[in-house]
């Protein structure tokens, strides 16, 4: 049986969370001349910064990741690495650097939305996440297999990288609306970009949710890509295209919760 967590903080402050550092209970014992010892400090793995270097520096073995299929009819994405931890799940995302100067450029002006709003032209992407570790609920498009949870948003805005955020939505036989806004922080740099998603969002939902789907040590994640004007780049992971895949399609990623110690 999977070890669910049931991180009950608000949703609302969840885009703070990846700002400030949560610190876990600490373990009390003896210090020097008998001091309490000093409250142990959550570190966050990776700063949303722009600067990619401490990717390099997680244990390869705790980070999932897939790099395009070179037989998949989508070339504008190369690598996606996922990293979770009690607190955060991080992803980190690669454009075909070939791709992403036209991309930037084509995210930018204004545009009037089918409601007669007007609103920035931007660069969508969808992080879609499976979290209770099965396959039969969620939605079965764009993959190879169903997820419970969309967040969607942009990436840019005015011909330049932007802070990720985007709008929760779960699936429960449609798309429903839970949240729009404060749920995550992402920086880009060239043609790479990061996310920070506060973890606890997934539960706060399922306690207001009909079908409650927490979030387990073990879920399932990817991400759909689009044009400015939401045109399909692909998903990553992606697939070969064969008979049973006509879409180049790819399976989630599988993740391992990393436990703060």
């Amino acid at each position: 049986m999977k070890k669910l967590f049931v991180l009950m903080i608000a949703a609302a402050m969840a885009f703070t969370a990846c700002e400030k550092k949560p610190q876990p209970t600490p373990t009390p014992g003896p210090g020097p001349d008998d001091e309490p010892d000093p409250e142990p400090t959550y570190v966050q793995p990776i700063t949303i910064d722009g600067d990619f270097a401490d990717w390099a520096k997680l244990p390869a073995a705790n980070v999932a990741s897939a790099k395009s299929d070179a037989a998949s009819p989508w070339d504008a994405i190369n690598e996606i690495r996922v990293y979770a931890d009690d607190f955060f799940i991080f992803y980190y995302l690669e454009y075909n650097n070939s791709k992403i100067a036209d991309l930037l450029a084509a995210a930018s002006g204004e545009k009037t939305n089918s409601e007669g709003v007007v609103e920035k032209i931007g660069l969508p992407i969808r992080l879609n996440i499976n979290t209770d570790g099965e396959f039969e609920s969620g939605y079965k498009s764009y993959s190879l297999d169903g997820y419970d949870f969309i967040i969607e948003g942009s990436l840019a805005e005015d011909g330049a990288w932007k802070s990720f955020d985007g709008t929760l939505h779960q699936r429960i036989g449609s798309w429903t609306a839970l949240q729009e806004g404060g749920l995550c922080t992402g920086a880009g740099n060239g043609n790479k970009y990061e996310i920070c998603l506060p973890r606890d969002i997934f539960n706060a939902a399922a306690a207001k949710s009909e079908v409650v789907m927490l979030m387990g040590d073990e879920f399932q994640t990817g991400v759909r890509f689009y044009t400015p004007d939401w045109g399909e780049l692909g998903n990553m992971p992606d697939g070969a295209v064969t008979d049973d895949n006509t879409k180049g399609w790819g399976h989630l990623l599988t993740i391992q919760t990393v436990h703060v110690e």
